[in-house]
């Protein structure tokens, strides 16, 4: 019998293939393998016969194998195995593509279970292509079952993983849950061990629901547990008292270029009262793109400048950290509050109404100093470079730094362990429901309306070479009157085999063609960050008509510029991140055009469509996450490591059930004093982050 941290190579009759296997999945104990999960499962359960085959359902036969021979084929590589197979109502044809030990196994006359779904060939006709086989001797893996199919790593098959795991669920009888039992049982979950049979044997694809939803819920407890327990943590060091100067606040805003919005004044007043309090601040800022929440950034980095103390502003990429300092320049030059830009490629500080460039050494001494608003990337965290007077993080597109940083800045505190507070900020929209549950710690202000003046931005959804010759001719217009343009490719080299556009064969291409007598540049990740720097002074100087980029130019590029925006290969993108590419421009008076340029008419323009119909970014996300499901609506895949590994966005209703438990859990017990398995499990997780 097995343990649940048993080391695998304990599960009982291994073959010298199988153990090769599970080194390749590089998993240790029988917990680690029992942890991956299916990915979606295909039901064989539907036996039938010959004569009643549907065509395109999945199914399983019994069938006697009537011929099975080797085809000649022109290809080296490619071996062709092709039988006809057969029960008491018919016959059906039946190929197997580089199986070559097949004719070892088999022979006429066996018995064997075949599982697939059939189709209609226009010369062979009715028949399987590579279906799923099993001797009907033996106890079936997938014949008549609901198959579970897992996530593959190299030459792994379905098939050996299937036996692993079946071997070592039949085995185990002994995990340790540590989830409470009395939460179990009212909240209506099976146990560990009955979870983990029902994902792995599952009778049908509701048992298999039931499980996955019983590891959704732990996931998302303990990840709450660990946010929440970090958070009352934070409340027992306390935190600096931002006391709200009204005169200075008056002065601020009447200094503006332009006038607040009612959003953003409700916003900056939200941060004010929750930094004059002894408690850290946890909130997040949600605003659409262009709705102005840099400015209630620097409103409130102003206010604890006032108090005599610092603030850290961290943007995920260089860029971006540039931009800020730039912008924040701009929005504190009257009164003399001093910027720090830290960043990989550059160092200065803007003093006293001077710029002045800094070695390492000089940068860290003026951190040392502190009355600073030091801006940079996460690096200001990592090496511990934020003033030891901090008051004040500042976090911009805070979903993009994943788990460790958001863990990191959770947990911060300052040498005199007095914790800062934390203001987050996203422009991608988060609904609502989600909002709620993975944002459990942090209040939430949201920002609607635009600026005035801002214009909604035209969308339009075009195909092919005839969609993109409109694009040009409309980007060629706007070049006339001075504006500028973007184009957006998903890849950087032309070794896409998908067909989309690449930022280096796009910028070749159009040289010649298209484009011809256009001034353009070219802006990618691979590049240096001083080349970078180097396109986007240019392009804002107005020494290039078009930019030609990768998604690097998704958040906080801002040109005013710029009002044509093509997207290529848009179907590639979800909506919520074709609203964020969109937001590039936009961001003036003038009337801007996004165009999505589909591969071709099989794309889903439907969805595509919901762009054209609406500029709210909060509608997009919602449209988005029915569409996409388990899609990248909250950029899981631009976070470092993936926020869940089991829950999906669309598992809202057990995420909620599982944050209001792990609620109710610390109300009773803020810092789980009484329950030491929960408070290892919640403290493992926030180490995990920071170690990652």
């Amino acid at each position: 019998m097995l343990a649940w941290q048993d080391p695998v190579t304990y599960i009982h009759g291994l073959t010298a293939q199988q153990r090769r296997v599970l080194k390749a999945l590089e998993v240790e104990t029988v917990g680690d393998l029992l942890s991956i999960l299916p990915r979606r499962y295909d039901d064989y359960s539907n036996l039938v016969k010959i004569a009643e085959l549907p065509i395109g359902e999945p199914v399983t036969l019994k069938v006697k194998i009537k011929t099975l021979n080797k085809m000649p084929t022109f290809r080296r590589r490619i071996v062709i195995i092709r039988g006809v197979l057969e029960d008491e109502t018919g016959s059906i044809s039946v190929t197997w593509f580089n199986q070559p030990w097949m004719l070892e196994q088999l022979k006429s006359g066996d018995e064997i279970y075949v599982s697939g779904a059939a189709r209609r060939h226009p010369r062979f006709g009715l028949g399987f292509s590579s279906p799923l086989w099993e001797p009907a001797t033996t106890e079936t893996l997938a014949a008549g079952n609901i198959a579970p199919v897992y996530p593959l790593i190299g030459q792994v098959t379905q098939k050996t993983l299937r036996k692993i795991m079946k071997a070592a669920v039949e085995d185990l009888n002994v995990v340790e849950d540590v989830m409470p039992p009395k939460v179990v049982e009212e909240q209506n979950l099976p146990s560990l061990l009955e979870a983990l049979r029902l994902v792995h044997r599952p009778s049908s694809q509701e048992d298999a629901e039931r499980g996955r939803r019983r590891f959704v819920f732990d996931e998302v407890l303990f990840y709450q547990l660990a946010l929440r327990l970090a958070r009352n943590l934070a409340d027992h060091g306390g935190a600096p008292q931002i006391k709200f100067d009204e005169k200075f606040a008056k002065k601020f805003v009447a200094g503006l270029p332009f006038e607040l919005t009612a959003d953003q004044k409700r916003a900056a007043w939200a941060t004010f009262q929750d930094m004059s309090q002894g408690r850290p601040m946890r909130r997040l800022v949600q605003g659409d793109v262009g709705s102005g929440k840099t400015v209630v950034a620097a409103f409130c980095a102003a206010m604890v400048y006032r108090s005599d103390l610092s603030t850290a502003f961290m943007a995920p990429t260089d860029i971006l950290a540039k931009q800020h300092a730039l912008t924040l320049q701009r929005f504190f030059k009257p009164y003399n509050i001093p910027i720090l830009l830290i960043t990989s490629s550059t160092r200065y500080v803007v003093e006293g109404g001077e710029e002045v460039k800094l070695t390492v050494k000089e940068a860290k001494e003026r951190l040392s100093r502190g009355r600073v608003v030091a801006i940079g990337t996460h690096a200001l965290l990592e090496r511990e470079q934020y003033p030891a007077d901090l008051a004040l993080a500042i976090v911009d597109e805070q979903h993009r730094f994943g788990v460790a940083q958001r863990e990191a800045l959770t947990v911060l505190e300052r040498p005199d362990a007095v914790v800062p507070h934390l203001l987050s900020m996203t422009a991608t929209p988060i609904p609502r429901s989600l909002a709620l549950t993975l944002m459990g710690d942090l209040e939430v202000s949201v920002i609607r309306t635009k600026p005035a003046g801002r214009l909604p931005i035209m969308t339009k959804t075009l195909v092919g070479e005839a969609g993109r010759e409109l694009a040009y001719r409309a980007m060629k217009d706007a070049i006339k009157r001075g504006e500028q343009a973007f184009i957006v490719c998903p890849l950087i080299d032309p070794s896409d085999k998908l067909g989309s556009k690449s930022v280096e064969e796009e910028l070749r291409r159009l040289r010649i063609g298209p484009l011809k007598d256009v001034k353009l540049l070219s802006l990618h990740g691979k590049m240096s960050a001083a080349e970078k720097d180097q396109a986007m002074n240019d392009f804002k100087e107005g020494k290039a008509d078009v930019l030609i980029a990768t998604t690097v130019v998704e958040v906080g590029v801002d040109i005013p510029n710029a009002t044509i925006m093509l997207i290529e290969s848009a179907e590639r993108f979800g909506l919520a991140q074709l609203h964020q590419l969109r937001g590039r421009i936009g961001r003036s008076d003038k009337r801007c055009t996004c165009f999505l340029v589909a591969t071709d008419e099989d794309a889903n323009l439907s969805r595509l469509k919901v762009l054209e119909r609406s500029n709210d970014g909060f509608v997009i996300a919602e449209e988005d996450l029915k569409i996409r499901g388990s899609g990248n609506v909250l950029g899981y895949e631009q976070s470092g490591r993936g926020i869940f590994k089991y829950a999906r966005p669309e598992d809202v209703a057990v995420m909620a059930q599982a944050r209001d438990v792990a609620s109710q859990i610390l109300k009773e017990d803020p810092l789980l004093q009484s329950n030491d398995k929960l408070r290892e499990r919640a403290e493992f997780i926030r180490n995990t982050a920071h170690g990652e």
